[in-house]
C-alpha cells in the first residue's frame, strides 16, 4: 500500500541515462579506408567536419581542439569548418560490432543506438535521487533495490532513505522494540517505555501503599510482600481509618491536611501524516483512533476553532466512572530535539462523552512536523486526595 509519492518509488520510473557514449575503431569490422580517418585521431570519421579552404576532412572533436586556424595535414590557413553530413552518413553505414561481449553487430549507428538503449553490458547512472553511481544495466534493478538513497517509510509511519533507516530504528523509531532500561528481560516498543517502567516492570521500586507499613521493593517482591503481611494491612488499615474519624469529630482534621496523590501513567501516541498539505487544503480536524487507557476507551484530537485558534484535545469516550487526572500533551520532536510540552492546568474531572483541551500555535504545528507527519503524546496520570 502506498503512502503517497514517497513511497511509489517515482525515482526509477525516470528513464535510464547512460555514461558517454563512443564508437572506437576496436569496433568495426573492417579497416577503414584513408577517407575514412581523421587524420588527426585516426578514428572513424563519425562527426566530420570540412574546412572550408582545403576540404580536407577531420572529426568534430579534433576541430575544437586546433590551436591555430590551418589544416594540421596541409598548413593552409582556414575561415571556418562545415558538417560532413555525406560523410557522417556513410561512416555510420560501416560495419561494427558491440564490444561489451553481448554479441551485437550491426551498422556503427546499429551499436551505439543497442548501447544507448539495450546492451545489458554498457554502463548507466543509477535513478535513486542523490545516488551518483554507476553501474551495468543489466544490475541497475539490483543496485537501485539496494542504493542506500532509496526511499523507504518505517512501520511507525517515518519517512527517510534505506542509508538513514538503521539510525532511526536505533536512536528515534517509536515502534522500535529495545530491551527495558530498568534490566528486566521484556523488550517494549520505545515508544511505550515509560509506561513500563512505570507501571509494569517488576525491578521498578515502589513503596507500600498501606499507610504506615513502609516496605520498599520491586513489583515481584510487593507481590510476595502484600501476600505474607495480608494481617498486617488490615490492622494498620483499620487503624488508620480509626484515627481519621478521631480527627474528624474533635475537628483537628483541616482542609490543609490533605493533599494530592499522583498514581500511575498510561500514554497514548497520535500520528497524523501529511498535516502541512491537509491543512493547506483547509483540513480543520483530525481525530485518533480509541485507545484503551485506565480501563476506559479515549481519543486524542487536533482541532481548528473559527475564533480561538487550534487546540489539542482529550476525550474519554466511555468508562463507567469518572476520574481525576493531570493531563499533558506532547509535541514530540523530530530526530534528537527537544519535545514541546502543553500542560492542562490542575486536575480535570474527566467524564464521559466530554472533551478537554488546551491550545496550541500553528507554528508550533509546523515546527514539529517533520515531513509533514506530526506525533502528538498525551500523558495521562492518575489523581487521588489523601488526608495526612
Amino acid at each position: 500500500m502506498s503512502l503517497g509519492s514517497w513511497t511509489m518509488d517515482n525515482d526509477i520510473e525516470r528513464a535510464i541515462r547512460t555514461t558517454p557514449i563512443s564508437i572506437t575503431n576496436d569496433d568495426l569490422e573492417r579497416q577503414l579506408e584513408v577517407d575514412e580517418a581523421c587524420f588527426v585521431c585516426y578514428d572513424i570519421l563519425l562527426t566530420a567536419v570540412t574546412m572550408d579552404r582545403c576540404a580536407h576532412r577531420i572529426c568534430g572533436s579534433c576541430a575544437d581542439e586546433l590551436l591555430e586556424r590551418s589544416c594540421p595535414m596541409c598548413r593552409v590557413d582556414f575561415v571556418s569548418v562545415t558538417v560532413d553530413a555525406d560523410t557522417r552518413r556513410r561512416m555510420g553505414e560501416v560495419p561494427a560490432r558491440c564490444t561489451n561481449l553481448c554479441g551485437f553487430q550491426g551498422t556503427v549507428h546499429d551499436v551505439l543506438q543497442h548501447r544507448k538503449s539495450d546492451c545489458p553490458s554498457q554502463t548507466v547512472y543509477c535513478r535513486r535521487e542523490g545516488c551518483s553511481s554507476t553501474v551495468e544495466r543489466s544490475k541497475l534493478d539490483q543496485h537501485e533495490d539496494q542504493c542506500g538513497y532509496k526511499k523507504v517509510t518505517c512501520p511507525c509511519g517515518f519517512k527517510t532513505t534505506k542509508m538513514y533507516l538503521d539510525r532511526h530504528l536505533a536512536t528515534e523509531c517509536a515502534a522500535q522494540p529495545i530491551p527495558c532500561p530498568v534490566g528486566c528481560e521484556n523488550v517494549i516498543e520505545r515508544a511505550k517505555v515509560v509506561t513500563h517502567v512505570v507501571q509494569e516492570c517488576p525491578r521498578t521500586v515502589s513503596s507500600c501503599s498501606v499507610p504506615g507499613c513502609g516496605f520498599v521493593g520491586r513489583a515481584d517482591d510487593m507481590a510476595a510482600h502484600s501476600v505474607a503481611v495480608a494481617e498486617k494491612h488490615v490492622k494498620l488499615l483499620l487503624h488508620h481509618a480509626t484515627q481519621l474519624k478521631l480527627e474528624l469529630a474533635s475537628g483537628k482534621l483541616k482542609r490543609s491536611d490533605a493533599s494530592l496523590v499522583y498514581g500511575r501513567i498510561e500514554a497514548m501516541t497520535f500520528t497524523i501524516p501529511d498535516l502541512k498539505r491537509k491543512i493547506t487544503e483547509g483540513s480543520t480536524a483530525f481525530t485518533s483512533p480509541e485507545c484503551m487507557l485506565f480501563n476506559g476507551k479515549w481519543q486524542v484530537s487536533l482541532q481548528k476553532d473559527e475564533t480561538t485558534g487550534w487546540h489539542i484535545y482529550l476525550c474519554l469516550v466511555s468508562r463507567a466512572l469518572p476520574l481525576h487526572l493531570k493531563v499533558m500533551f506532547l509535541l514530540l520532536a523530530p530526530g534528537q530535539g527537544e519535545d514541546h510540552g502543553i500542560s492542562m492546568t490542575g486536575k480535570v474531572e474527566v467524564s464521559e462523552n466530554r472533551k478537554y483541551g488546551a491550545p496550541v500555535t500553528i507554528a508550533n504545528l509546523m515546527d514539529y512536523s517533520e515531513d509533514s507527519r506530526l506525533m502528538i503524546k498525551a500523558l495521562l496520570q492518575e489523581v487521588s486526595a489523601t488526608v495526612v
